[in-house]
């Protein structure tokens, strides 16, 4: 029982070291897959930032070119040809360019002759370029006329003067998707883009665009720990839950992201590389599979092991058990032999058919034999070589067989020398575990002394008991010789003597 319950206290804990170790392989291979793909999110989100800040240093330094012209600072017809080349030539980039005075007046642009003269001071942008007088991109913002775009402003200054500034209006969509479309990390990676106030300037649900992301993903508060990060102008690596794909609700997944900030001058935005968990760890099925194979492999063959292991392990303590009680039982066997040899009484064993077995040294010195050698090498091999009454052994052994003990049984023996002893024997009956006979044992004592001693005894009584019965015989006879005598004297008339 305790074998049994040792293995499978041994099978599970080795079930429970396997697991471990597929989880711990897997878990590893699974954190490095992981790695692999924020490192290669992080390189496209620094590649993608480095292009839209060259992107938007292109334009600073165009319209710083523009704004050193002397044409372009007095607004002349040639200042304004120069500004509505550069407007044809980027047609497709850009929404317009304005030319706006120091007071926050348009003085011209290419989107519509009607805003020219209007006072645009009070927006957000204008007033700060007005106020710092220093090339500034705006955040995306909506005209009157329902345009929304990003304004890139740079200072005209003619000397110290400030003029007020030369901007384009660019189309951030145009610019985004330029940029953030060729991001494609397997079959559902994707970007999207934020700008410092967290409006979304490029998405992959294009009803997120222009709106804020903290309205678009409220109803995922995972997300929320990244997006405070992002607006902070930190860079990292993210995970969130989300179930749209493309403005389509499908099941939760866990997104794995790494955002990176787009400085640009007085503003930045974020860049956010995202790609689905479960298409990361998609790849790892065939490894996980033959891992699962290998940790079965391995649990299979060291359970063979251990069940052979333990088979041994068993054999050799069995074996152990079986030296060490060997070793207790010849200790044992030599204490009982030395108490055999040298005890006092003679000890001996005969078989169910009188055949002696074994003695000890006193029961051959009481046979008159030096020793057991020399008893057994005369062969003396059955107990009727030495009993002189034949019906005295019948009797014993039928006694054996009735009572199962015999006690102080006095017989006599032949002793080597032929002198007859009387013994004593207290004899017996052993048993196997099953109840079946094996053989008699028992103790005997040389009684002849005492025999000898009762025998003087005895005829001393006797003698006693003749002197006595001669004694009583005579007095019997003096009484009846007094009876004759007095009746004599009777006769003779006179009285009796007696």
């Amino acid at each position: 029982m305790k074998t049994k319950k040792a293995f499978w206290i041994v099978l599970i804990v080795f079930g429970a070291i396997c697991a471990f170790l597929f989880y711990v392989f897997y878990n590893e291979a699974r954190l490095a897959a992981i790695k692999n793909t924020n490192e290669t999110q992080m390189v496209h989100a620094r590649v993608t930032a480095r292009g839209i800040q060259g992107y938007f240093e292109t334009w600073i330094g165009l319209l710083d070119a523009l704004s050193r012209v002397e044409a372009v600072a007095d607004n002349t017809a040639e200042g304004k040809h120069l500004m509505k080349v550069l407007y044809d030539t980027h047609i497709h980039e850009i929404t317009a360019i304005t030319r706006v005075n120091e007071k926050g007046v348009i003085l011209y642009t290419t989107f519509d002759n009607k805003l020219i003269g209007r006072d645009i001071s009070a927006d957000k942008h204008i007033s700060m370029l007005l106020k710092n007088r220093k090339t500034l991109i705006s955040d995306v913002f909506e005209t009157p006329e329902g345009v929304k775009g990003i304004a890139v402003h740079v200072p005209i200054f003619k000397g110290t003067t400030f003029k007020g500034s030369v901007s384009v209006l660019i189309n951030y969509r145009n610019v985004t998707s330029h940029f953030l479309n060729e991001i494609k990390i397997g079959k559902t990676g994707h970007a999207w883009v934020v700008s410092r106030n967290g409006i979304e300037l490029f998405s992959q649900n294009p009803k997120f665009i222009g709106k804020s992301m903290y309205e678009n993903l409220k109803d995922f508060p995972t997300f929320i720990p990244m997006a405070n990060e992002m607006l902070k102008g930190r860079q990292g690596y993210a995970t969130y839950q989300y179930d749209r794909a493309n403005g389509h609700k499908m099941k939760l997944s866990t997104k794995l992201a790494v955002y990176v900030p787009v400085h640009l001058r007085n503003t930045f935005w974020s860049i956010v590389v995202v790609t689905n968990e479960d298409e990361v760890l998609k790849g790892l099925v065939s490894f996980r599979n033959k891992l699962l194979i290998v940790i079965i492999t391995f649990f299979v063959f060291g359970m063979v092991f251990i069940a052979y292991g333990t088979k041994g392990w068993l054999i050799v303590k069995e074996e152990e058990k079986r030296k060490k009680t060997e070793a207790q039982l010849k200790e044992s066997e030599e204490k009982y032999r030395n108490i055999y040899d040298h005890a006092l009484e003679g000890m001996f064993q005969l078989s169910l058919y009188g055949d002696i077995i074994h003695c000890n040294n006193a029961m051959a010195k009481i046979l008159g034999f030096e020793s057991v050698q020399e008893f057994f090498d005369l062969g003396i091999t059955s107990w009727d070589q030495i009993w002189i009454n034949e019906n005295e052994q019948y009797a014993f052994l039928s006694k054996l067989e009735r009572h199962k003990v015999v006690l102080e049984f006095e017989s006599q023996c032949r002793r080597k020398d032929n002198e007859i002893i009387w013994i004593s024997t207290n004899t017996r009956v052993v048993y196997d575990k099953d109840g079946k006979k094996l053989y008699y044992e028992g103790f005997a004592m040389d009684i002849t002394k005492r025999k000898e001693n009762e025998l003087i005894i005895q005829k001393k009584i006797e003698e006693l008991q003749w002197y006595y019965d001669i004694a009583i015989s005579r007095e019997l006879k003096m009484v009846e010789l007094k009876k004759e005598i007095n009746e004599l004297l009777k006769k003779m008339g006179k009285e009796g003597k007696y």
